[in-house]
């Protein structure tokens, strides 16, 4: 079997390890970026009953071991309203917090305390590019580096047990917006300016989510914390467009006359602000040169209407607003954009489909069952390129979301399973071209091996070619 590589179009390794760097252990180990906690069968049997995932899924450790080249490093300065919520402001919602995503007490202590959102981003920043950077795993020393641009990446790719770092940004709250709850008024002028300061980094971000999941004073997002109930509310400019603000720092980010450009991905966008930005570019973006991305997304198999214009089974895939339509789809593919396909089990499937998985989380059979959701996903995405007159298999990659707090398919727990996720995922290509449903000759002519290798490393580094 071909030996795949492996990119990642959005994964936190350092949400926890930034998290307990605020520790009063100086040495905490969980402070390395390349520690490994693995999954243990108990912890796979809490992620299993509880969706608690108490384990590391994305260290440099983990990446190395499962063939990883390429990771786009997601900043993520966490959102105040996951941390003051039902449970109150104080050491028990801490606590809960704590056991909930495992950044630590202390750094929950400080979410809720602070009132500087670009603060903490910058925090973060110098964390994790003072991390330890060099490891030795047996007999071999691995290394990260940070890219500031596509030459860059491309060096580091060519160099054996070397992965390259590309940054982004989720949540555009980290310019200091989304605050006036807990006493920061926003204030558009220092909005602009902290825009154009992540600009100007030494590595600034390849794109950034626009949207997550509180309000940010700039655009609607989608219900994302269901799970959750009533512990935490979204409500405050849930569903909603972009205001005037949100505009001004759209057209900032995309600005590449002072600075990086930096590319808006949709993810948590509500649907009203993705139908804005798509409606923005046709006006602001005549020359198309604009790729629209998804940085770890999941199709909802339907059209706007509702209606599904393919043959799939009923009940596949996951409806919710925070998914995406066969619309999106199309203008990713016209732009040049990317689809990152998330590893989240809350998002990729519909609970019927995710029923089929075995409930013995031992069974030999279940990584099998789980690479088949991910399957389902690119197959979608193909048909619906194919039948709009599109390159069918230039689009989807992987975004896992690995160590975002999330409860990821049982078989493909961490990025050391991918080369096996990989291995299910070329079976179920080549059954599916066997059966030559695609239109085109260019979809349909094409091997098994270059459908996956596309998916799980070369649709990336194409991008990034073009794009960084």
């Amino acid at each position: 079997m071909l030996d795949f590589q492996f990119a990642d179009l959005h994964c936190h390794p350092n949400l926890k390890t930034y998290g307990h760097s605020f520790d009063d252990k100086a040495h905490n180990k969980k402070q390395d970026l390349w520690f490994v906690e693995k999954p243990s069968s108990l912890k796979k049997i809490l992620k299993a009953t509880a969706g608690i995932t108490r384990f590391s899924q994305c260290d440099f450790s983990t990446m190395a071991r499962g063939g990883s080249k390429l990771a786009v490093v997601s900043l993520y300065p966490f959102e105040k309203g996951f941390f003051i919520n039902a449970a109150g402001k104080g050491a028990i919602s801490a606590a809960l917090s704590d056991m909930i995503t495992g950044i630590g007490y202390a750094r929950v202590r400080h979410i809720q305390q602070h009132r500087n959102y670009f603060e903490d981003l910058c925090r973060e920043y110098d964390f994790f590019m003072a991390g330890n950077k060099e490891k030795q795993i047996g007999d071999t020393t691995y290394r990260w580096k940070p890219a500031a641009n596509w030459h860059e990446t491309s060096a580091i790719l060519s160099r054996q047990n070397e992965i390259a770092v590309v940054l982004s940004i989720e949540g555009a709250h980290v310019f200091n917006t989304g605050l006036e709850g807990y006493g920061r008024s926003t204030d558009e002028d220092e909005v602009i300016r902290n825009v154009y300061r992540v600009k100007n980094w030494e590595y600034a971000p390849v794109f950034i989510t626009f949207a997550h999941n509180f309000n940010n004073d700039l655009c609607g997002h989608s219900p994302s914390l269901d799970p959750l109930g009533t512990l935490v509310n979204q409500k405050k400019n849930l569903g909603k467009g972009f205001s005037p603000l949100g505009e001004k720092v759209l057209e900032s980010l995309l600005d590449d006359r002072s600075g990086r450009r930096i590319l808006i991905d949709l993810k948590h966008m509500s649907l009203s602000a993705r139908k804005a930005y798509f409606a923005y570019m046709q006006v602001h973006d005549t020359q198309n040169n604009i790729p629209v991305v998804v940085s770890h997304g999941a199709v909802t198999g339907v059209g706007y209407s509702g209606k599904s214009a393919l043959n799939h089974p009923a009940n596949l895939f996951n409806l919710s607003e925070i998914n995406f339509f066969d619309e999106e789809i199309v203008q990713i593919g016209r732009s040049k954009g990317l689809f990152a396909i998330q590893l989240d089990s809350r998002r990729i499937a519909s609970r019927e489909a995710l029923s089929q998985i075995s409930k013995n989380i031992f069974s030999p059979k279940i990584r099998e069952q789980s690479a088949r959701i991910v399957w389902n996903q690119i197959q979608h995405v193909a048909e619906v390129l194919d039948r709009d007159g599109q390159f069918a298999w230039g689009t989807a990659c992987i975004g896992s979301d690995f160590d975002g707090t999330i409860n990821p398919l049982n078989g493909i727990l961490t990025t050391e399973d991918f080369p096996l996720m990989a291995k299910k995922l070329l079976h179920s290509a080549s059954q599916y071209l066997h059966r030559k449903r695609l239109r085109l000759p260019e979809n349909r002519m094409i091997t098994p091996e270059e459908v996956v290798a596309r998916f799980c490393m070369e649709n990336v580094a194409h991008f990034l070619k073009i794009n960084y």
